[in-house]
């Protein structure tokens, strides 16, 4: 299974219900490569965002009746920063840099997915990862800091 096909910045609506949730912060301090020149200001920041590794754990806890399941998710964020440089012969350049996250998804209030749970039974599930939120920081001309809220969802796919 291609994971990457399925994931697209796409966040919940009516019509794509997000049957559990989580969201979670990565961020990072990223440094301007040494052959590009220093940083005088951010123009844009662009995003792609892969999902690498989706897998259901099976969890059995010693009390009965507590088992359940988890859902892992790991991938990257890519973040293509345009900024200018006092050069006067090139004064835009592009920079990239990657931010790995990983989320593990439960059922409400932490609680364990149930094993009957639909996504696990003749329908399936996708997981799809969206930003809510980017922040940045420039801390000097070489420096940035990167802060991103992350939304990873799964849907529910209903079987023919």
């Amino acid at each position: 299974m291609d994971l990457q096909s399925s994931v697209v910045e796409l966040c919940p609506a009516p019509d794509r219900e997000a049957k559990y949730f989580t969201q979670i912060f990565v961020s990072d301090t990223f440094t301007i490569p040494e052959q590009k020149p220093d940083k005088e200001q951010i123009i844009n920041v662009s995003r792609t965002i892969t999902l690498e590794d989706v897998q259901t754990v099976e969890v059995d806890l010693p009390d009965p009746g507590v088992d359940g399941n988890k859902i892992f998710a790991t991938g990257n964020v890519y973040l293509g920063m345009q900024y200018t440089a006092d050069r006067p012969t090139q004064t835009v350049h592009f920079a990239q840099f990657q931010l790995p996250y990983q989320a593990i998804i439960v059922g409400d209030c932490g609680g364990l997915i149930d094993p009957g749970d639909t996504i696990f039974g003749p329908n399936s599930y996708v997981v799809h990862v969206c930003v809510e939120q980017i922040e940045y920081q420039q801390i000097d001309k070489r420096k940035i800091f990167f802060k991103l809220l992350l939304l990873v969802w799964v849907e529910e796919v209903v079987a023919p």
